[in-house]
């Protein structure tokens, strides 16, 4: 199963170099899935390229930022996502989306490195969404 897996873009960050505290700033970014890891995170996974290389990136929103990411959503969009992140039931569960949003800009660092199931990961950890003006 492990192989299977993209490497992760934060320990890739790291080992590049990249300070833990750095803002890393990212654009477009669709949302067509959310994954809800624990009671108060909502992560969102995507691919990306460096070099010729993909990688996956893990970004996890947390507090104030998951209300900043819902805005993203029109209206009757949210109420569902609400709904889906307060029941305690749910956690551990994805969730694709359809339509999807585009968040316009978020702002990220790297988190601390994981171990998850397959592989050992450094989410970004989000500081700032801004929905399209």
């Amino acid at each position: 199963m492990p192989d299977r897996f993209l490497p992760d873009y934060g320990l890739y960050l790291l080992n590049k170099g990249v300070r833990p505290e750095t803002r890393l700033v990212f654009f477009d970014l669709p949302v067509e899935h959310l994954t809800r890891p624990d009671l108060r995170t909502v992560c969102l996974t995507l691919s990306t390229e460096e070099g010729g290389q993909d990688y996956a990136i893990s970004f996890d929103f947390i507090g104030p930022r998951i209300d900043e990411l819902l805005a993203v959503f029109p209206h009757p969009q949210q109420e569902t996502l609400w709904r889906w992140l307060t029941d305690r039931y749910t956690v551990g569960e994805h969730v694709a989306l359809s339509p999807p949003a585009t968040v316009f800009s978020l702002e990220a660092t790297l988190g601390a490195v994981r171990q998850g199931i397959y592989e050992r990961f450094a989410p970004l950890i989000v500081r700032r969404v801004t929905a399209r003006p």
